[in-house]
């Protein structure tokens, strides 16, 4: 019986140890990311729906009819997370891995087939995926900006 206790103890004082951890780290890695220069490089009333596709290839998304928005997505990775366990009799783990986010860009073109407006939402740090706040943006009525 005693010896029962001593181990109910331990694994009482190795759960109070053990934790969970967020590491944040500045957003690196991901596979299609669009780089702000290339987005820089959209510009409205002049580029056009081809030199996009030429850019970009086909986006993950075309919406409404004649596809006036282009969505494209990539993940980026923000931070790791991990849970750590002090290694007990028998047991002890470590487990973690990436924090990853979703990143977009939106592209509304004219009816002439070239940029109108252009919308990117990159967050730093989200559990909530950004796209209802893209979808937003894409029921709004943008207007060319007049020279």
């Amino acid at each position: 019986m005693v010896m029962f206790g001593g181990m109910a103890l331990l694994a009482l004082t190795g759960l109070g140890l053990s934790g969970c951890m967020i590491i944040p780290t500045p957003s690196h890695g991901g596979v299609g990311v669009i780089t702000k220069e290339t987005i820089e490089s959209f510009e409205p009333g002049k580029t056009t729906r081809a030199d996009v596709l030429l850019r970009l290839g086909a986006p993950a998304k075309r919406l409404e009819k004649e596809d006036r928005f282009f969505v494209y997505q990539w993940m980026r990775t923000n931070g790791y997370w991990g849970i750590f366990l002090p290694p007990l009799p028998g047991a002890g783990a470590v487990d973690g891995g990436p924090i990853r986010n979703s990143c977009y860009l939106g592209l509304e073109f004219t009816p002439d087939n070239r940029v109108k407006r252009a919308k990117v939402l990159d967050p730093w740090f989200s559990f909530f995926d950004p796209y209802p706040k893209l979808e937003e943006w894409m029921a709004e009525e943008g207007e060319l900006p007049h020279p």
